[in-house]
C-alpha cells in the first residue's frame, strides 16, 4: 500500500514538470488501480517522445511528431531530453514542450569512477522520469534511441510493473546494428520499428516492423534549382557540402580546412562548410575553425569558393544544391542524403561502444553509394588523438568531382536505399498500437550474418592474427577490408581505456599496428617509445613510470618495430636511446634484440650494444651478447666477451658461445683466436634437459675448429 498522499506526490511532480497540465489523475493512481479500459479510447491522445543527444535521435522523433500533429490536431505532445543537448533548442522551436532529465552515456570501459557517475546520473534521471510520467500520463511513448531516452524507458518499466502506467511503447532503431540502449530495453517495447531488416534479428520478431527511416518532408521534397536559388549558388558551381552532424565534428572540421588549399585549385568548386556549434573544454567548433583559417591565411574574402556556416536550419536546401557530401555515419544523416540521391564521403565517428556509424558507413560503401574515410590517429601535444587525413580527403573530393559518371551512379544507388514512405508506415504502427492491434509477425529470410569483430580488444587481436594467417594461406584481403583492419588499430591506439591486463586498448592497438605492418603509424610508435612524461605521484603508487607504461613500450619494440621491419636512422636512434635510458629492463632487452636482428653494419648500434654488456639487468646483457654475435664487426669483440667465459649465469656463457659462432661465420675473428679460448669457457650448466645445450654448442664449435 502506498504511503504518500495525493497532495504530496502532486507537489513533488510540479517542480520537475511544470504546471501546464492539470494532475487530477493522482487520486486515481494512489487510491485505486488504473481501470482495465484502454486510455487511448479517450477523445485525444498524449504522445511522449524521448531520444536525443544528437540530431540522429532528435530529428526522426520530430519528423514522426510532425506527421501526427498534422493529422491529430487535439493530440498533446511532450518531449523529454537533456538540457545541454540539441533537443533543448530544436524541440521548442518546432512547437513541442520539453522537460529534462539526467542521463549520461554508458562508459566504454570498466572503470569505477565513470561507472559510479553513470549510475548516479541514471538513478536521478529515473526518479525525475517517474514524476514526469505520473504527471503527463502519456498514451504512447516513442523512443528513438540514445542514452537520453534511458531514464524514461526504464522509469516506464518500473511503473508498468506495479500497474501505474498503461502506456504503449514504440521503440525505433535506425541502425543496422541496434544501439546499446535499444538492445537492453527491447523487451519493454510493444512494437519495435527497425530501419534495416538485419536489425530485426536482435529483437522478438513478433513485435518488429520494418519501417525504414523517417526522413523529414522538406528533405524528400527538396528541389535542386530551388536549393541553389534560395542559397544564391551559381548553377555552374560544383558544391561540396561538409558537415559533421548537429553538433559538428572536430576531425571533419580540421581536415576540410587543411584540405582547402588543394581544393581551391579547382576553379568551379564551392565548399559549403557547416562547422556546428559544439563548445567543450578542449574544442570550440566555431572559434577553433576560425583560428585555423587565420593560420592558413584563409580568413579573407572566400565567397567565390568557400562558405562557412555555424549551423543551418535549412539544411535540406544545402542537400538540394550539393553535388557531393562529406559527413558522419549516423543513420539519420545517411538516410537523408540517400533520399536526395547524393554521393557521399563518409567519415564515421570512431570509439563508440558498438561502432554503429562504422557499420552504417561500410554498408553504404558495400552497395556502392559512398566511400568510407576512416579516422586515423596522430601525435598531438604529447598524446595520441583521432584525426582525418586531409590529403586523402582532398584527393577523394577532387577525384569524384572530376568523375561525373561515377558520381551520378553513386547517387542513383543511394536514392534506392531508403524507404521513402517510412512516416506512413510508422503512423500505421502507432495506430495499431493505440487500437491494441498486433500485426502478424515478420517472416524475414535473413542472409548469412556478416562475421562480427570481437568487442574485447585482446580477442580482436587474436581474430586479426587468425585472419592474417588465412591471408598467408591464400584467402585474399580486399582493400576495403584492409582499410577496416587498419582502422581497428587506429581506434585502439586513440583509446584511453586501460581497463584490462595488460594495460588496455592502446596496448592492443600497438600490437595490431605491428601485425598489420601499418608503416604509416611508425612515427607515432616512435613517439610513444620515447615519451618520457612521468606519471603523477598517486599513479606511481600503483606501479609504472611514464604515461605509456613499460609493457606498452616493450610491445612497441617487439610487435611494432620488429614486424614493420624498418631499419632507418630514426628507428635506430630510438632503439639506441631505449637501450641506454629506458627504466624498464624488458624494453632495453627488446631494443638490444631488434638492433641485432635488423641493424647489421651500424657502428652506432654496435657501440650501444657493447655498452649494454654492463647493464644492471642480466637479461639485457644476454640479449646484447647475442646481438653482437649477429651484427658485430670489430675483431676485438672477443675481448669484451671473454669476461663472461666463467660467468656464474650459464645463460651468459651460452650466449657467448652463440656469439662466437656468429663472429666466426661472418669471419670477423680468426678460428685460431677462438680456439685458444675454448678451454676457458665453463661448460657446466644447471639446465636439466638431457641434451645439455651449452655443452653441445661448445662441442659443435670445437668440431668446426679442428684441422
Amino acid at each position: 500500500m502506498l504511503v504518500l498522499s495525493t497532495r504530496a506526490l502532486y507537489f513533488l511532480a510540479l517542480p520537475c514538470c511544470g504546471t501546464r497540465y492539470p494532475a487530477p489523475i493522482f487520486s486515481l493512481l494512489l487510491e485505486s488501480r488504473p481501470p482495465r479500459s484502454f486510455p487511448w479510447l479517450e477523445s485525444f491522445m498524449k504522445y511522449l517522445f524521448t531520444g536525443g543527444g544528437t540530431g540522429g535521435h532528435v530529428y526522426p522523433a520530430l519528423a514522426i511528431a510532425d506527421e501526427i500533429r498534422n493529422q491529430q490536431e487535439d493530440a498533446e505532445f511532450l518531449y523529454v531530453g537533456l538540457k545541454s543537448k540539441i533537443e533543448a533548442r530544436v524541440a521548442p522551436e518546432r512547437g513541442y514542450p520539453i522537460r529534462f532529465v539526467y542521463s549520461r552515456p554508458f562508459p566504454g570501459y570498466l572503470s569505477i569512477w565513470p561507472l559510479l557517475r553513470f549510475g548516479l546520473s541514471l538513478g536521478m534521471g529515473i526518479c525525475k522520469a517517474i514524476l514526469i510520467l505520473l504527471w503527463f500520463r502519456p498514451h504512447i511513448i516513442v523512443g528513438t534511441g540514445g542514452y537520453v531516452s534511458a531514464p524514461i524507458l526504464l522509469a516506464y518499466g518500473l511503473l508498468a510493473r506495479v500497474g501505474l502506467s498503461r502506456a504503449k511503447v514504440f521503440l525505433y532503431e535506425p541502425n543496422a546494428r541496434p544501439g546499446l540502449l535499444n538492445r537492453v530495453v527491447g523487451r519493454l517495447g510493444h512494437r519495435i520499428g527497425v530501419a534495416f531488416e538485419q536489425a530485426a534479428r536482435w529483437f522478438d520478431m513478433k513485435r518488429v516492423g520494418v519501417v525504414g527511416h523517417p526522413v523529414r518532408r522538406q528533405v524528400i521534397d527538396v528541389d535542386r534549382c530551388q536549393g541553389r536559388q534560395t542559397l544564391g549558388i551559381e548553377p555552374e558551381k560544383k558544391v561540396v557540402l561538409v558537415f559533421g552532424g548537429s553538433g559538428g565534428a572536430r576531425t571533419i572540421n580540421e581536415a576540410i580546412v587543411e584540405a582547402l588549399p588543394q581544393l581551391r585549385q579547382r576553379a568551379d568548386i564551392l565548399v559549403l562548410h557547416v562547422t556546428g556549434r559544439y563548445r567543450g573544454t578542449d574544442y570550440r567548433a566555431v572559434d577553433d575553425t576560425a583560428q585555423q583559417l587565420r593560420q592558413l591565411g584563409l580568413d579573407g574574402d572566400t565567397a567565390d569558393w568557400y562558405w562557412r556556416r555555424d549551423y543551418m536550419d535549412d539544411l535540406h536546401l544545402a542537400y538540394g544544391a550539393a553535388d557531393l557530401v562529406v559527413c558522419r555515419g549516423g543513420a539519420a544523416t545517411l538516410m537523408e542524403i540517400c533520399a536526395c540521391g547524393l554521393p557521399a564521403l563518409i567519415a564515421p565517428l570512431s570509439g563508440q561502444t558498438d561502432d554503429h556509424q562504422v557499420a552504417n558507413a561500410r554498408r553504404m560503401e558495400a552497395c556502392g553509394a559512398a566511400r568510407v574515410l576512416y579516422q586515423g590517429v596522430r601525435w598531438i601535444n604529447g598524446d595520441i588523438k583521432p584525426c582525418l587525413d586531409s590529403d586523402n580527403l582532398a584527393r577523394q573530393i577532387l577525384d569524384l568531382l572530376a568523375d561525373e559518371p561515377q558520381r551520378l551512379a553513386m547517387g542513383r544507388i543511394a536514392r534506392a536505399q531508403p524507404t521513402l514512405d517510412s512516416l506512413e508506415l510508422i503512423k500505421v504502427e502507432l495506430a495499431n498500437l493505440a487500437a491494441g492491434l498486433r500485426p502478424p509477425p515478420l517472416n524475414l529470410d535473413f542472409p548469412e550474418p556478416e562475421e562480427q569483430l570481437p568487442e574485447d580488444p585482446n580477442a580482436l587481436f587474436r581474430w586479426v592474427q587468425k585472419r592474417l594467417d588465412e591471408k598467408d594461406q591464400g584467402r585474399q584481403v580486399t582493400d576495403p577490408e584492409w582499410a577496416y583492419l587498419q582502422y581497428q588499430a587506429d581506434r585502439l591506439l586513440a583509446s584511453t581505456a586501460w581497463y584490462e591486463i595488460p594495460l588496455g586498448a592502446r596496448n592492443v592497438g600497438v600490437k595490431l599496428a605491428g601485425c598489420l605492418q601499418y608503416r604509416a603509424r611508425l612515427p607515432l610508435l616512435l613517439e610513444v617509445l620515447q615519451d618520457r612524461r612521468p606519471l603523477g605521484a598517486w599513479q606511481r603508487l600503483w606501479g609504472g613510470d611514464y604515461r605509456h607504461g613499460g609493457i606498452l613500450r616493450r610491445n612497441v619494440v617487439e610487435f611494432g618495430l620488429r614486424f614493420m621491419g624498418v631499419a632507418d636512422e630514426p628507428v635506430e636512434a630510438a632503439l639506441i636511446r631505449a637501450l641506454a635510458e629506458d627504466p624498464y629492463f624488458e624494453v632495453r632487452a627488446a631494443a638490444a634484440r631488434i638492433l641485432g636482428e635488423q641493424h647489421a653494419g651500424s657502428g652506432a648500434a654496435e657501440e650501444a650494444l657493447v655498452k649494454a654488456l654492463d647493464d644492471r639487468s642480466g637479461r639485457v646483457g644476454i640479449e646484447a651478447v647475442k646481438a653482437l654475435g649477429r651484427i658485430g664487426q670489430d675483431p676485438d669483440l672477443r675481448n669484451y666477451l671473454s669476461r663472461f667465459y666463467l660467468h656464474h649465469n650459464w645463460q651468459f656463457r651460452h650466449a657467448v658461445v652463440g656469439a662466437l659462432q656468429g663472429l666466426l661465420d661472418r669471419q670477423v675473428v680468426a678460428p685460431e683466436a677462438i680456439a685458444a679460448d675454448l678451454e676457458q669457457i665453463l661448460a657446466t650448466s644447471p639446465y636439466f634437459k638431457p641434451e645439455f645445450p651449452l655443452k653441445e654448442s661448445l662441442q659443435a664449435l670445437a668440431e668446426r675448429l679442428r684441422p
